[in-house]
């Protein structure tokens, strides 16, 4: 994993972290309609010498919300 700080592609060290977030499906298409979904928050793993990308969600139980959301 890139949690490590090193790419499990290429070996770089050169990996950075941004902080992000996945908004409510009704925050991204500006309007606002009413919905159960929260904010969650994820943190962007990226290698800078090859460009191999993880996104991590910050807190685990914010996992039940998107299997909500987005599961089968």
């Amino acid at each position: 994993t890139m949690k490590n700080l090193q790419c499990p592609k290429c070996h770089s060290r050169e990996v950075i972290r941004l902080p992000g977030n996945i908004q409510p499906p009704a925050m991204l298409s500006g309007t606002k309609l009413p919905s159960s979904f929260k904010t969650v928050m994820v943190t962007h793993y990226c290698c800078t010498n090859c460009g191999y990308s993880e996104v991590w969600v910050d807190h685990p139980e914010d996992l039940k919300e998107i299997m909500k959301k987005y599961g089968f």
